[in-house]
């Protein structure tokens, strides 16, 4: 038995049978194993989520810098953030849409065991966002800040995707989505 093992296991129970039904018996029976077998390794179901949260929070992260930093040019890059952002809280609203009906129970848990990521992400997007300035065809004051307002207004877009199963950015649209996103209703002639 290993953390990962146990968080795999939870994973699958959650998505049967919900968080709040699912026990730490139920785990440890899942893995042949008593309940106490369970804490040598964490202190309760909420550890174990919030484990689970974090390592989907950091594979998160990886893959949209992969991703957006295929591209060289941080304007391009810039397009790509939004875009695979987007993508990206898609494919995990659908593999954890078991816990729509817990959604709004479970997201401090959620929002406190991605702030190491989150600080990661703007730091990323901040790093955008320089190079863009240093290029000179953009002036992106605060660029920080600009990075923290981006990222958030993104991620609003989770609570919609997770209770919803609705999406505002669909592929078909998603070009007018980034322009709207990047450079607001007016657009310079």
């Amino acid at each position: 038995m290993s953390k990962n093992k146990i968080i795999e296991n939870s994973k699958a129970l959650f998505k049967q049978y919900g968080y709040q039904k699912t026990t730490l018996t139920d785990i440890a029976k899942s893995l042949g194993k008593v309940k106490s077998a369970i804490y040598y390794y964490f202190s309760g179901k909420e550890e174990i989520f919030a484990e689970l949260v974090r390592s989907e929070a950091e594979t998160f992260l990886s893959n949209l810098v992969t991703e957006v930093e295929k591209y060289s040019d941080p304007e391009e890059q810039l397009v790509k953030y939004v875009d695979v952002r987007v993508d990206l809280m898609e494919e995990v609203a659908k593999r954890y849409s078991f816990l729509k009906k817990e959604f709004f129970e479970l997201m401090p848990i959620v929002d406190e065991n991605r702030q190491a990521c989150d600080q990661e992400e703007i730091q990323f997007l901040t790093g955008i966002f320089e190079r863009i300035n240093e290029k000179g065809n953009y002036t992106i004051s605060t660029p920080e800040f600009k990075a923290k307002l981006l990222m958030k207004n993104i991620k609003g877009l989770e609570i919609q995707m997770y209770v919803t199963d609705q999406v505002q950015a669909h592929n078909e649209d998603r070009e007018a989505f980034i322009e709207f996103i990047l450079f607001g209703i007016y657009k310079n002639k």
